[in-house]
């Protein structure tokens, strides 16, 4: 982003979220998303429904996450919200659909549809980079993962 404009933000972290499933997971995330205004208010049934259609789920060597995302237009202003959960999520797996579970998600927040590719293409890189995935299993703290995160993805 241009401007040295972040799309980490202190308030958009939470590292220990209990739910038992993904909607519930996306109900709490956007809600605080919708209630700090960085999305409006389709953005819950527009996620529900976009993970249905094309599921977000990656599975890594080191780390399993999901990457879920809505259309720009439910985005008021870029954002990528970090949880984790403290149980594993059942959810399918981007492409072929199969059952994963994971406890990482980052949801995107793109209002500029062409910056998609490049932001996916940063993130499987870093989730294939060992020595980043072991720094962000072990960063449990917002400070510690805003910082990791901020220097990996500097360019978003």
């Amino acid at each position: 982003m241009k401007g040295g404009k972040t799309m980490f933000y202190q308030n958009l972290i939470d590292l220990n979220i209990s739910v038992e499933t993904e909607e519930e997971l996306f109900d709490l995330v956007g809600s605080r998303l919708i209630k700090l205004d960085f999305a409006n208010l389709g953005y819950i049934a527009n996620l529900e429904k976009r993970e249905i259609s094309y599921p977000t789920g990656l599975k890594f060597s080191n780390i399993s996450l999901a990457l879920p995302h809505v259309d720009p237009q439910y985005v008021k202003q870029p954002f990528i919200y970090i949880a984790r959960t403290t149980e594993n999520l059942v959810l399918k797996q981007m492409g072929d659909c199969s059952e994963m579970t994971a406890q990482n998600f980052l949801f995107l927040g793109l209002k500029n549809g062409e910056k998609q590719p490049e932001l996916l293409a940063q993130i499987m890189s870093a989730f294939q980079n060992t020595e980043f995935v072991n720094n962000y299993k072990n960063a449990n703290t917002v400070n510690s993962i805003l910082e990791l995160t901020k220097k990996q993805f500097r360019r978003f």
